[in-house]
């Protein structure tokens, strides 16, 4: 192989990272739907548990209310007995009874409030969980569009670059053609070609030889860093 084919593995070097940035932005595009199919997921969930914690609520509040109204027409009943009680055992025992009866009452009209409250703030919670799902689809379809839009660009780009990458490879040797291969596949997005620092291989910091350093700096051949196996040049510039 002749230095010759170095220039041309650089120019495929550069492309290729062209087509991993391209790549890149692909799946980045596509990571913008999935996060918002996910919010859109948790926040079905969500609405979900809203509901069920509804019904849960309304149930109970009707139980409590029908309670709360046996409790009260036993009352009502107590009130009428105690004024025709005629002895005063039956005073004592309607005046412990009523004097049960109304905290329960009490505590009853506070559950029940309570449980008021906590179904207002549960149909204010689906309301805006169904708002948001309703805004959630429209920019979905937005998104959905943009985000197809970009990774058509994208893969043109990567389809350019492929037809610069063949014009490229057809330019090179039948020896350095099958290391750009082997190289490509084994590092794929990152780079098969770099440069010695300080007699040391820049990708690997493998110290290499003082013969194999004088053979890179001529130029004559292709080398690679017995190491890592990226091809060796003095520069990168």
């Amino acid at each position: 192989m002749q230095n010759t084919d170095i220039p041309n593995l650089l120019e495929l070097q550069k492309i290729e990272n062209k087509i991993h940035e391209r790549n890149h932005n692909i799946e980045s595009h596509k990571k913008r739907i999935d996060y918002i199919n996910i919010q859109i997921d948790k926040r079905k969930e969500l609405l979900s548990k809203n509901e069920e914690d509804l019904e849960t609520q309304k149930t109970e509040l009707k139980h409590k209310e029908k309670m709360l109204f046996n409790l009260e027409e036993k009352k009502k009943k107590s009130d009428e007995h105690y004024k025709m009680a005629k002895s005063q055992a039956q005073v004592e025992a309607l005046e412990k009874e009523l004097k049960d009866l109304t905290p329960s009452i009490e505590n009853l009209e506070n559950e029940i409030l309570e449980l008021l409250d906590g179904i207002d703030e549960c149909e204010i919670k689906i309301k805006d969980g169904q708002n948001f799902l309703k805004g959630s689809k429209e920019t979905k379809e937005e998104i959905e569009k943009e985000v197809n839009e970009d990774i058509y660009d994208d893969e043109h780009a990567i389809s350019v670059f492929q037809k610069k990458e063949d014009t490229y490879l057809e330019l090179l040797s039948s020896e350095a053609k099958g290391l750009f291969e082997g190289l490509k596949k084994r590092y794929k997005s990152t780079e098969f070609i770099t440069n010695i620092e300080n007699g040391k291989c820049k990708g690997c910091f493998y110290m290499l030889p003082s013969h194999l350093v004088e053979s890179i700096y001529r130029g004559i051949n292709i080398e690679c860093c017995p190491s890592c196996q990226r091809i060796l040049t003095p520069g990168l510039d």
